[in-house]
């Protein structure tokens, strides 16, 4: 698959939001990037994120941000892949420039909150608590206006945005953006790949030649990109589908630790714990107390 710059909205240096809406049975841009920020909503769907550096889960309701040239991919979970009339995805994705809000408005605290707010996105954010309960009403509202009532409501969208505490950020601090076209195929290339096979034992031999490169070099590369080992990226992603899988108490801890492709129980466990700082069983624990408050 070839990689992409972007570039679905034709509004570079003007003085409007392009809002793009996704319909359709899954996900299917490579990993990619833009020249304009981009808030994403996802209304349905699910599956794993990656950004940066960062890999995780993405659900229903995420309102993520990202500045340009923040490399990304969302890949929906298998179950969309396969011919299923009842599920669908559905997200809404907002594109304004860098230089928006400088363009429209001469007030100082405004435009410094902005600035801020870009300037942190460079790592990619994702937004929680009451934050992302309003945001998803404002867009929810936004999509079905237009023109002057549009602009208002992205402009409110911003404001508590930018004013918001309730974040985290993805990607890392070390984290360094793709150099160029050719980085970015790489990297699209090998994450497409783990993305489909984490689940059973891959060598590194393997995962290099998906890009015609020496197991030593493509580990340089790697580190080099995304300042981490790739044995330690493959072990986030593992642990990441074993942190959604834990929420399901129809799966056994000892079944997940295969499922995500670990053959070693207690290897799964100590990997577990060193990337989660809990036990899987205290992982699932927690999470079933948070769910009855």
């Amino acid at each position: 698959m070839k990689p992409e710059l972007i570039i679905d909205a034709p509004i570079m240096g003007e003085k409007k939001i392009w809002v793009k809406k996704v319909n359709k049975p899954h996900f299917d841009h490579p990993f990619h990037y833009h020249k304009l920020c981009e808030l994403t909503w996802i209304e349905k769907s699910h599956g794993k994120l990656i950004i940066g550096d960062y890999v995780g889960n993405f659900a229903e309701g995420e309102i993520i941000l990202t500045s340009p040239g923040l490399p990304h991919l969302w890949r929906c979970d298998p179950i969309y892949y396969k011919k299923n009339k009842n599920l669908f995805t559905k997200a809404i994705g907002l594109y304004f420039p860098v230089e928006f809000i400088a363009k429209i408005s001469d007030d100082t605290q405004s435009i410094h909150r902005y600035n801020d707010l870009i300037q942190k996105a460079e790592r990619g954010l994702r937004f929680y608590g009451h934050t992302k309960l309003i945001i998803n009403i404002k867009i929810r509202d936004l999509i079905k206006t237009n023109g002057l009532q549009q602009l208002g409501i992205f402009l409110q969208v911003i404001d508590i945005l930018s004013r918001s505490e309730e974040y985290e950020f993805l990607a890392s601090v070390g984290f360094k953006k793709a150099s160029g076209i050719n980085d970015v195929e790489r990297f699209n290339e090998v994450y497409q790949f783990l993305l489909k096979n984490f689940h059973r034992d891959i060598m590194l031999e393997e995962v290099a030649r998906v890009c015609n490169m020496s197991s030593n070099s493509f580990c340089r590369f790697f580190k080099q990109k995304t300042q981490k080992t790739f044995t330690f990226f493959l072990n986030e992603l593992r642990i990441g589908h074993a942190k959604k899988l834990l929420q399901n108490e129809n799966y056994s801890i000892k079944d997940i630790c295969y499922e995500c492709g670990y053959n070693n129980p207690v290897h799964f466990f100590n990997i577990f714990k060193r990337i989660v700082k809990q036990t899987p069983k205290e992982f699932r624990t927690n999470i079933f107390k948070m769910n009855l408050t």
